[in-house]
Formats: structure tokens, C-alpha cells, sequence
């Protein structure tokens, strides 16, 4: 029950996010997308994690997926909203669902067929319970509950045309309780993910 009242409450704050940068100059047709990645979790913190090599990583995976929308736009930027989910499994298994505000900084070109794009996502993440490893580890250490903590998404997106409906990324999915602002937990999780989006 404390899932979907957490869910209730990171979808409210998505969409009460999403309306207070809307304008009538700003509205578009939504931009939908779904996707889906798969990566592993490690044994360091956030900064560290995302240097990728070398990062020490668990015995412990993550498959998820989620699906995107994006009714606003202030110049390159696109805001909207994320919901995804996801299955961590290795040393136990645990399931995980968020849900947040995303903006994307709409395509880099490098090149010809090159184009980069930064996304960022952030909002509540709920598990089922603390994953065996850091997670559980952190838990303890705090004497906190990893249950309900902050979501935070720094992505990198790469397709090979300006129009292209598929894209590729990385992203750190990472969970912490903001200072011990919730769950009275610090760090929690980070994990390495590379995934395929498709825009509709």
C-alpha cells in the first residue's frame, strides 16, 4: 500500500512539475516514448559510479523500462514526465517503480549522423525492499528504510539522424535519501545502464 500511495504522490509531482513551466507559447503536441535498458549495480557512489571504468560492481542486475511524455518545450529544452520500472536480481531480488519530471536538451550534432542528447530525470523511486549489497548495506549503516527514497536520472542519449524515432543511451540510475532527507538514508543504490528508446 505505501508503493502505490508513493507512486500516487511522484505522479502528482510529475504532472504539478510539468504545469508550472506551461504557457500557451510553450504547448506542443506530446511527444510519447517508451524504453528499455539493462545494467548492474556497484559498490560506489554516485560520482564514482558514472566514470564507468573502472567502478567496482555487484553480484546484482537490473532489467527495467518506462515510458515517457513531453507536452512542453522552452527553446531546446523538452520537460515531461517519466514512469518506469524495473527487476533487480543477483544476490536476492527486488522490484523497483519511479516515477518524475525529465528534461532533455534537444540534440547536439557532431556530425553528419551524429547526434547527442542530455536528459535528466529526477522524482521518487519505490522498492520492495533494500537489495542485498550496498543498498542493504546502506540501510543498516543509517538504520534507515531504503523503501521510499529520491530518483535521480543523468542520461546520454545517441542517434544517427535528426529524425530518427530510435535512439540509444546510458544512463546512472541512481537512489539516495537526500541527506537523510528521506528514509533517513544517504546513499543507497547506482547502477550502470545502457538501454534503446523508441519516440512516438
Amino acid at each position: 500500500m505505501k508503493i502505490v500511495h508513493g507512486l500516487m504522490l511522484a505522479t502528482m509531482l510529475t504532472m504539478a512539475t510539468t504545469q508550472a513551466f506551461a504557457s500557451e507559447d510553450m504547448a506542443e503536441p506530446t511527444r510519447e516514448a517508451i524504453f528499455g535498458f539493462a545494467g548492474a549495480l556497484t559498490t560506489e557512489d554516485m560520482l564514482k559510479s558514472a566514470a564507468l571504468v573502472p567502478v567496482d560492481y555487484e553480484r546484482n542486475a537490473i532489467l527495467g523500462g518506462g515510458y515517457q511524455f513531453y507536452p512542453y518545450q522552452i527553446g531546446n529544452v523538452r520537460l515531461g514526465g517519466e514512469i518506469g520500472v524495473a527487476a533487480r536480481f543477483g544476490k536476492g531480488f527486488t522490484g523497483e517503480i519511479w516515477a518524475g519530471p525529465v528534461a532533455r536538451y534537444e540534440q547536439i550534432k557532431l556530425g553528419e549522423r551524429l547526434f547527442i542528447t542530455p536528459s535528466f530525470t529526477a522524482g521518487l523511486s519505490l522498492v520492495t525492499d533494500a537489495q542485498p549489497g550496498r543498498e542493504r548495506e546502506q540501510e543498516i549503516k543509517d538504520d534507515g528504510n531504503a523503501n521510499v527514497l529520491f530518483y535521480l536520472g543523468p542520461e546520454i542519449n545517441v542517434s544517427f539522424s535528426e529524425d530518427s524515432s530510435t535512439e540509444f543511451f546510458w544512463r546512472l540510475h541512481h537512489r539516495s535519501g537526500g541527506g537523510k532527507t528521506l528514509g533517513n538514508m544517504k546513499g543507497a543504490t547506482n547502477a550502470n545502464v545502457f538501454g534503446v528508446r523508441y519516440k512516438f
